[in-house]
This record gives C-alpha cells, structure tokens and sequence, in this order.
C-alpha cells in the first residue's frame, strides 16, 4: 500500500517537472521549437519512467501474492503437523493397547501348554496300563473277583476308569485344539504390531519432515521484512474472522439453550478471581498498541501467556466446549462456554483433551501448551468475551 502511494506520487512529481522545465526554458529565451523539442525528450524520459513505475507495481503485486501463499502455507503445514502429531499418538495407543493384548494371550497360551504336557503324561501312562490290561484280558480281570460283590464292584470301576480316560483325552484335544487357534491368533496379532511400528515409524518421519519445513518457513518469515508484515496481516483477518465465528456459535448455542430451556450460569460472579489458565508469564495484553517495526497501530484481543511446552491448561470456570478443532491464526484452539454469554478461548494448544459438546469442571486440565498457528514460540493465548466481544481477562483473574 506504501509502496503503491509512493509511485503514484513519482508520476504527479513527473508530470510537474516537464511543465516546470517547459516554463524554465520559455523563459531562458529558447524558441517554440526547441521548446518544444525539449518537451518531447522529457515525455519520452516521462514514459520511460511510468513504464519503470507500471512494472515495480507489477513485481510488488507478485511479492505479496507470494508472501500470502507462503503464510497460508505455513498454516496449512501447521495443521498438518498436528494431524500427524495425534496421528501418531493413536498409533502408539493402539500398539500399547496390543501389546498388552499379546502379552496376555502368551501367558495363556504357557498354562495351556503346560496343562497339555500334564495330560501327554497322564495319557502316555494309562496308554501303558490299558495296553497292559489288554494283554490281561478283561474277563481275567473280572473273573480273578473272590465274590460277585467284588465281580460288580471290580466292573464299574473299570468302566468309571475307562470314562475318566476318555474325558481326560477329550479334554487333551480341546486343549490342543484351543492352543493351536491361540497360536494363530498371537502370530497375527504380531503381525499386526509390525505393520502399526512401521505406520509409527512413517508418522514420526512425516513429523520431522513437516518440523523441518515449518521451521524454514518459520526463519524465512522470521527474517524478512515484508513477509513478517504480512504476517501481521494475515493474523489481523484471521482475528476478524475469529469475532465472525465466536458470533455464529455463541447465536446457534443460544437458540438451542432456548429450545431445550437449560439454565446458564453465573459467570459474572468470578470476577476478579479466576486463576490463570496457565503457569508462565504474561508477555502481551489486551487493547490497542502500536507495532514499533512497522509503526502500525494494532489491537490484541486477549493476552499471551509464555510457557513451556507441553504445559498444563486448565478451564478458568466450568462450562461447555463449543469450540475445539484447528483455526487458522490461532492453531489448535478451544472455546468454552460459560452461560449468560460468556465464553473464553485458548488457543495455540499444542494437545486438546475436550471435543465440541464436552462438559469442561473449574481447573480441568483441557489441553497443553504448544506453537500450533504462532510464530513467537510456544505460548497461551487467552481470551475472555461477552456476548461475542473480547474484554480484558486481567479484570477477571486474580490479583499475583
């Protein structure tokens, strides 16, 4: 915009200078014709200079088109970096929740292995005792009773010993038979823990991948003028589309608080005593100030809060989320809503615990400190609205 006042302004200047310089030389006593063919150099040196002016116009146009895309890049590979991220933490979810699964089919599979070999042997040795009273002879048996009392008792025994032989071989095969679908089971199983590795594997490479490409970009906004200016564009109509969604929702909350008649809370009575959302240190505020490397005015509509990654949020009141996805500008956010149209917003969350539709309890842990949509390293950025416009959270959390 600077840049565009500037050259317009180089053209009015050239215009002036060819008039002046026709009058300079009228009244250097030069004739009409040298005049006017002093007139003509300087048109042609006039042109030049527009054509000069037209085509920086051009290139400035082209740098901030490439200056958006490379900060819309950022963002998306921001949000793509935190889908590999929780990506990879399912993965590592499910080859612990496998791994416990594997662990506990090889224990049952040793005690049926071990129960196996203690029927093998009970039935190694009664395959000796049957074939030993099969060279007997069962009438032999019988008939070697010394009454008919101990013919019949001699009978039923034999018969009760030949059951429980035969139950205890049925049972070797089930065993057998449950131990081999046990085996199959655990060799795919294990299986199944190679190909989730591999998959974490891929994810962390992916991970380091985007790290190393978000942090060029990083460096390169970081260390160029125009594209930090840019930056600073980018984050002015992201917080403008922030005050458009923050609307939408807290009006769709209202209309179904209204239709399903639930009571809202009392919000208003927490002020001035709410704990901070985070440990760390408060390094922006709420309201207006001027921006010293560009000398622009800007307005911060929450506050920063430093802190070290991966560091506890908690939800300053009880409420429920009605917000908790990715948005441009502000990374991984969460928004909860209070009752009687108070809400907060933290954003720039590394991990989120809550989803849309959650109840969130006064000092809840809700996400984690991260970088997610920040270019100042890792940070809190906290809001307080009411009825969708932003108020300053400091009137609201305790003094020290």
């Amino acid at each position: 915009m600077i840049k565009t006042e500037q050259t317009d302004f180089c053209i009015k200047v050239s215009v002036f200078l060819i008039a002046g310089v026709a009058l300079l030389f009228y009244g250097a006593g030069l004739s009409a014709s040298q005049i006017d063919v002093k007139i003509k150099d300087f048109k042609k040196e006039a042109a030049e200079i527009s054509r000069e002016i037209k085509e920086n116009k051009a290139e400035i146009q082209d740098c901030a088109e490439k200056e958006n895309k490379i900060i819309n890049h950022l963002d998306s590979i921001e949000r793509e970096l935190s889908k590999a991220e929780k990506q990879a933490v399912l993965i590592r979810s499910q080859a612990a929740s496998l791994e416990a699964k594997i662990k506990e089919a090889e224990t049952a599979s040793e005690d049926l292995k071990k129960q196996i070999q203690i029927g093998e042997k009970y039935a190694s040795r009664r395959m000796v005792a049957l074939y030993k009273l099969n060279c007997m002879g069962e009438m032999q048996l019988l008939a070697s009773a010394d009454s008919v009392s101990d013919f019949f008792q001699r009978k039923t025994a034999l018969k009760r010993i030949l059951e429980y032989d035969s139950d205890i071989l049925g049972s070797l095969a089930e065993k057998k038979a449950a131990f081999q679908k046990l085996s199959d089971s655990l060799r795919e199983q294990k299986k199944e823990k190679l190909l989730l590795a591999a998959a974490c594997k891929k994810e962390i490479g992916n991970i380091s991948s985007k790290k190393k490409e978000r942090s060029k970009l990083l460096s390169e906004v970081r260390s160029r003028k125009s594209l930090k200016l840019a930056s600073v564009t980018s984050l002015q109509q992201a917080a403008n589309d922030l005050d458009k969604k923050i609307k939408e929702l807290l009006k769709e909350l209202l209309k179904r608080k209204q239709r399903e008649g639930v009571r809202t809370g009392k919000f208003a009575v927490y002020k001035g005593v709410l704990n901070l959302p985070v440990k760390g240190e408060i390094v922006s505020f709420f309201g207006p100030y001027r921006n010293t490397e560009f000398n622009v005015m800007n307005f911060q509509s929450g506050i920063d809060i430093k802190a070290g990654r991966g560091e506890a949020v908690h939800a300053v009141c009880e409420g429920e989320v009605i917000f908790s996805d990715w948005f441009k500008g502000y990374g991984n956010m969460i928004i909860i809503d209070h009752g009687n149209h108070y809400c907060t917003l933290y954003a720039h969350a590394d991990k989120v615990f809550k989803k849309q539709g959650d109840h969130a309890e006064k000092g809840e842990v809700i996400a984690t400190v991260g970088e997610t949509g920040s270019t100042e390293g890792p940070r809190l950025h906290f809001e307080l609205r009411h009825h969708g416009k932003s108020v300053d959270p400091l009137r609201w959390l305790r003094k020290g």
